[in-house]
């Protein structure tokens, strides 16, 4: 369940290689274009593969997300986590998973242009969106309304979920400013370590969100 981060990580590295060092290309072309046609295409251009690099390392990251909940799923029913299949299972969803993963985004940037607590609290509220539509099958505006309504009634064990995210995930980040003194070597150790971070973090709330009383 490491690999999926980890995967992703280098997929957004190449394509930033490719993406964004085609837009500082760009940019760079048309401020030695003057103030001509051709240097406010170049901005434009450079714009568009700059935002176009953003959606890709959007859509890699989440998918890659996604992955890990189902392989986490898998491992808690005892099931031998397969990367091949959770991905076959992703993909078939990737609608719903990008559709409730974009209404999460929407609601947590507008409720945090008036005050940083409010964003929160929503981003808290939604923190099950991506587990109830791969794991019950909800689509996007269910999934939100599913998330809402589980941790309304289960506010105690999903404080502690996220809590225990926080403490981790410091404690992970002062480790890996340590390993960053160590040339590169270290630098790849901070990446496994992120990486098996995420998909410890991913297996215990995938395990509190099956173990969650319904009603």
């Amino acid at each position: 369940m490491v690999s999926p981060p980890l995967i992703a990580m280098c997929v957004v590295f190449v394509a930033g290689v490719i993406l964004f060092g085609g837009a500082v290309g760009l940019f760079a072309a048309g401020g030695l274009a003057g103030r001509g046609p051709g240097a406010v295409g170049a901005v434009l251009g450079s714009v568009v593969l700059f935002l176009l690099f953003l959606g890709v390392a959007m859509l890699i990251n989440l998918v890659s997300s996604a992955v890990v909940v189902v392989m986490a799923s898998d491992a808690l029913a005892a099931r031998e986590p397969s990367l091949a299949a959770a991905y076959g299972r992703v993909r078939a969803r990737l609608g719903d998973v990008v559709g409730a993963s974009s209404f999460c985004a929407v609601i947590v940037g507008i409720t945090s242009l008036f005050l940083l607590i409010p964003g929160l609290v929503a981003a808290f509220f939604l923190v099950f969106a991506l587990p109830a539509v791969l794991l019950e099958g909800a689509r996007p505006v269910e999934s939100l309304r599913r998330s809402a309504a589980l941790v309304r009634d289960n506010m105690g064990r999903t404080v502690g979920l996220v809590v225990g995210t926080l403490v981790a995930s410091v404690i992970t980040w002062l480790a890996s400013r340590v390993l960053h003194v160590i040339p590169v070597l270290g630098y790849l150790a901070s990446m496994l370590l992120g990486g098996a971070l995420f998909a410890y973090l991913t297996v215990v709330a995938v395990g509190v969100f099956q173990a969650l009383p319904r009603r």
